[in-house]
């Protein structure tokens, strides 16, 4: 017979549950994500849904119609859990129009404190300073302001940009899922990223830097990459 007892997992010392979150908007100096209402829907269609590009990996799309695609939009809005953000640029030739959206799904129950996060950006926001602080502002929202400790991010094994972005800013591989979906007629395997509320201050200070002007030349090229910000930082 054994004396070997079984230790349970660390004692977790703030039982408050996460929060909803509510309708503010979440501004930068890039971005503003405003609550997705009907009234982004036609610039969301122009900027987002009539590219067939970005729909290759999602459930939906393309759209070849734009009722089609604002069906869609009202389905996410009737989620009570999901909040559905459109992304507006604060500058450019676009200044004030959605050209993307990002999602924060709350995980029930709310005293686990979890979150799943997802983003679509349109050939406007892809690969620029603005996406990057779309990352930013939801982790302080998350984090720093609603009581989350863990936010993940899921996306299709075979979505190469999807998984490299997600290991750019600073989310954690944890696994895939085999078979987990079957998505237009094919199989989907999913790969889980996450980042948690311990790790989120070195985050933060890295998307800070990366997202300082100083870090941008003339022709608005990085100077230097998140990642080696990230170890110049740990």
């Amino acid at each position: 017979m054994t004396n070997d007892s079984l230790t349970p997992g660390a004692v977790v010392l703030n039982t408050n549950p996460a929060l909803i979150p509510g309708p503010e908007a979440l501004t930068g100096n890039h971005v503003t994500l405003e609550r997705l209402t009907q009234n982004h829907f036609p610039d969301l269609y122009e900027n987002v849904g009539s590219h067939n590009e970005l729909w290759t990996w999602w459930p939906n799309g393309p759209f070849s119609k734009i009722s089609d695609f604002v069906h869609m939009l009202n389905t996410l809005l009737e989620i009570d859990d999901l909040a559905s953000y459109a992304i507006l640029l604060l500058s450019g030739p676009s200044k004030g129009r959605a050209v993307g959206c990002a999602f924060a799904q709350s995980g029930e129950p709310l005293t686990n404190r979890v979150s799943e996060i997802g983003v679509l950006f349109g050939p406007q926001l892809q690969k620029t300073r603005a996406a990057t602080e779309v990352l930013f502002l939801l982790g302080c929202l998350l984090f720093e302001k609603l009581n989350y400790r863990r936010m993940a991010w899921k996306c299709n094994s075979l979505n190469l940009a999807s998984r490299k972005a997600a290991e750019r800013y600073g989310l954690v591989y944890e696994g895939t899922f085999r078979q987990e979906q079957i998505v237009k007629g094919r199989n989907r395997d999913s790969c889980w990223y996450s980042m948690i509320d311990s790790e989120w201050p070195l985050c933060k200070a890295v998307y800070e830097k990366w997202l300082e002007d100083e870090n941008f030349d003339e022709q608005q090229r990085q100077r230097r990459g998140m990642e080696e910000i990230r170890e110049s930082l740990r």
